[in-house]
C-alpha cells in the first residue's frame, strides 16, 4: 500500500557526493530515499483489499474553481473531483524522463489527462502531453479523498496532546498521509488517537523526524 505550520511531504532522492583531495574524485552512486515511516493498521490484517471509506464530512465539498487556486492542496483536491479515474497524482517526469499518472482507476488515463488539461490552470505541471507516453498507475486513493481525511484529523488535533506530533502533509508519492512525532516514545499514543478518529486501513504512516527547528 502504497507541525504546527503545515508540511506537504515530497519524494526525496538523497545523493551521497565527496571528493577527495588532489586528483581524486569520489562520487558514490545515488541512494533513493528510504522510507522510515511506520504504516497504522487500525484493524488486524490490512490489505490492499481492506474497506475504504471517508470522513462524513468531506472538505472538499466546499471548494469552488476560484477558492481552490488559493492553495496548491485545495487545487489537487477541486481537480480530483472532476477529473475522471480518481486522479491521485501526476502527470510526473522521473529522472529517466519516464511519465507517470496515478489513479484509482488506470483505465481512465485518456480521459484523465483530457480533464487536466482543460481544467488546470495553465502554467502548471498539467501540461498537455501525448497520451501513450504516460503510463497509468494505480493509486488507493484520490486526492480529494487524502484532502478530506488530513482536513478531518487537522481538526482533531486539539485532542492529540501527548503524541509529540510536530509535522502532518499529504505524501503523493506514496498515495497516504504522513504524521510526524518527535521521539519514539509518544508512538503508542499516536497510534492510539490515530485508530480512536476511526482510519481506514493503507492511509496513514507515522515517522519519528525529531525536534522541528523553525
Amino acid at each position: 500500500m502504497k507541525g504546527p505550520s503545515r508540511c506537504f511531504v515530497v519524494p526525496l532522492i538523497i545523493g551521497l557526493a565527496a571528493s577527495a583531495c588532489g586528483h581524486h574524485h569520489v562520487n558514490p552512486p545515488v541512494e533513493p530515499y528510504r522510507d522510515r515511516a511506520i504504516w497504522i493498521e487500525p484493524t488486524r490484517g490490512c490489505t490492499d483489499t481492506s474497506p475504504r471509506f471517508l470522513p462524513k464530512f468531506r472538505a472538499s465539498d466546499t471548494l469552488s474553481g476560484a477558492t481552490a487556486k488559493l492553495r496548491s492542496d485545495q487545487l489537487s483536491a477541486w481537480l480530483a473531483r472532476r477529473v475522471p479515474g480518481g486522479w491521485a497524482f501526476g502527470p510526473s517526469i522521473d529522472g529517466s524522463n519516464h511519465t507517470t499518472l496515478w489513479l484509482r482507476d488506470p483505465t481512465q488515463k485518456r480521459a484523465a489527462i483530457s480533464a487536466l488539461d482543460s481544467l488546470a490552470p495553465p502554467n502548471q505541471l498539467f501540461s498537455a502531453t501525448r497520451p501513450d507516453s504516460v503510463v497509468a498507475l494505480p493509486a488507493r486513493w484520490d486526492y480529494a479523498e487524502l484532502y478530506d481525511w488530513m482536513e478531518y484529523l487537522k481538526g482533531a488535533l486539539g485532542g492529540a496532546r501527548g503524541t509529540g506530533v510536530n509535522m502532518w502533509g499529504i505524501d503523493t508519492s506514496r498515495n497516504r498521509i504522513v504524521f510526524g512525532i518527535e521521539t519514539k516514545e509518544t508512538l503508542a499514543a499516536m497510534i492510539s488517537w490515530l485508530v480512536g478518529r476511526g482510519i481506514p486501513c493503507g492511509l496513514i504512516a507515522v515517522e519519528v523526524v525529531g525536534p522541528v527547528r523553525y
